[in-house]
């Protein structure tokens, strides 16, 4: 039976390399029937869902005749749903990592068409070209946000939390090309072939110290054991970049998101780095020193956090710290207390 219907797709983007972590693998279940629960509260009135592994199909039929505002108001209805999946998602993954010590930082990539449908066996299924559009779709749609038809849904609410961008793509299996709306992470980072710029990845790291009356201390965490890069090792703080982020509001978002803590990025004593992992592109980064401003420092993905003096710093062993890492601490130590003495005599002169 043909019948008009919005058609959803969604994935869990990063699941696959999350899911090899022996903390992810052992509660895997537990984390899919939650994930399947949020789906199914949030698209309760839908007219089917069906499991697709780490995924899902969401069928909601729809009238076959409508005003021109009934198109923008459906939408406005499923961006808001989507929206309410991704925050209790997001609460989701922050549980799953409070829980189990495993970081877990995953996303959802989603697809929305419109068009007919063919149902099987009294709804118990769906099938057609929409379908396999509409998965298609959802599989662009990295490194996670949405991507809708555009000719299916031509006027976007105007009220929406989300920012979409005009795209033409081209998409295997399909011999036209398609006309899409997608969020700002996919345009920023996936283009047309033609219309390809390079979207490198950056990240950024800062240490962080505080002055006493004893000294200067040294902010240091050692990364949770079960950490596929650098594991047991001590670290600063950092990661990668996002789109239209200043270095500075990189190393503070990182620094409060990470650790709980306010910081003020030392912008003029800084230093590059990269990170090189066999068969993994490069990645570029540039770490900054910061001094502390408030906040209890406290972070879920290590397994200690903690203040030294810098003999206590001095003391510790560079095989404890990421390669590299200890000697740049104590180097950026040095400039600071440098230009803090430089800072006094000025001031005395004057």
């Amino acid at each position: 039976m043909d019948t008009p219907a919005v058609v959803i797709f969604v994935d869990i983007r990063g699941f696959t390399r999350w899911s090899e972590g022996i903390e992810a693998f052992q509660y895997i279940d537990k984390f899919i029937s939650s994930f399947y629960e949020i789906l199914c509260n949030k698209f309760h009135n839908c007219s089917f869902i069906k499991q697709l592994g780490d995924g899902a199909m969401i069928i909601e039929e729809i009238e076959e005749d409508y005003s021109g505002d009934y198109l923008r108001d459906t939408l406005k209805k499923e961006l808001n749903k989507i929206k309410d999946v991704e925050n209790e998602f997001r609460e989701l993954c922050d549980d799953f990592s409070e829980l189990h010590g495993y970081h877990t930082e995953l996303n959802l990539g989603w697809g929305i068409v419109r068009g007919v449908v063919k149902s099987l066996e009294d709804k118990r299924d769906y099938i057609g070209a929409n379908i396999n559009k509409c998965a298609r779709l959802c599989g662009i749609a990295r490194p996670f946000g949405i991507v809708i038809e555009r000719d299916d849904f031509p006027n976007l609410p105007e009220d929406t939390e989300y920012n979409f961008a005009k795209q033409i793509r081209k998409l295997e299996g399909i011999v036209d090309d398609v006309n899409v709306w997608v969020t700002t992470e996919i345009s920023n980072q996936l283009v047309p072939r033609e219309k390809i710029r390079e979207s490198p990845e950056v990240h950024v790291a800062g240490l962080c110290i505080k002055t006493e009356r004893e000294g200067v201390k040294a902010l240091i965490a050692k990364r949770n054991p079960n950490r596929k890069l650098y594991p047991s090792l001590y670290e600063g703080c950092g990661g990668q970049l996002k789109y239209s982020e200043s270095f500075e509001d990189g190393v503070k978002r990182h620094y409060y998101r990470e650790m709980q803590i306010d910081v003020q990025v030392v912008k003029t004593i800084h230093s590059f780095y990269e990170i090189r992992v066999p068969e993994e592109p490069l990645i570029p980064g540039i770490r900054f020193l910061c001094k502390y401003v408030a906040g209890d420092p406290v972070s879920k993905n290590h397994s200690d956090i903690r203040w030294v003096s810098e003999d206590e710093l001095k003391s510790i062993s560079e095989n404890e710290f990421i390669p590299g890492l200890k000697d740049e601490f104590i180097n950026f130590i040095e400039r600071f207390n440098h230009e803090s003495q430089k800072e006094l005599n000025l001031g005395r002169k004057n």
